[in-house]
């Protein structure tokens, strides 16, 4: 009998576990992929979601991509009551003149439940720029 309930008591606790990791994966912000394009002397940075978000309150932040130093924000906006940018058409600009050219930087929206981010190099070909993706865990352009 006694063998019976701790088995009992043993499923019980297993099935509080696997519903206790459900509940956290279903919680857990994931970080989704931020579109980047070169409109005019800006970045333009947007979701490309099929869901619209409406307006919600978001960071926008790039940082240098060295991953032997701490990050260290370069240049930050915050947007309060904003329709949040899921087209090309409605994106949020970024001054090129604060990236650095050839530099590796991490372009990053957070809203309170959602982290987008993109890695990414400006990189300057005669004058004409270009968005080249850093493959994660690279810290250059090459």
């Amino acid at each position: 009998m006694i063998k019976i309930y701790y088995r009992v008591l043993k499923v019980k606790r297993i099935f509080l576990y696997a519903i206790l990791g459900i509940v956290i994966l279903g919680c857990n912000q994931q970080n989704n992929d931020l579109n980047v394009r070169i409109i005019h002397d800006d970045l333009c940075i947007f979701t490309n979601k099929a869901k619209d978000y409406g307006v919600d309150d978001f960071l926008v932040h790039i940082g240098k991509v060295d991953y032997s130093k701490e990050y260290k924000s370069e240049y930050e906006k915050s947007y309060d009551n904003t329709t949040l940018p899921v087209e090309e058409k409605n994106c949020v600009p970024i001054p090129l003149n604060k990236i650095e050219k050839n530099k590796a930087y991490i372009i990053t929206l957070s809203t309170i439940n959602q982290t987008f981010s993109s890695n990414i190099c400006i990189l300057d070909k005669n004058n004409i720029f270009i968005i080249k993706k850093v493959s994660a865990g690279k810290n250059s352009c090459n």
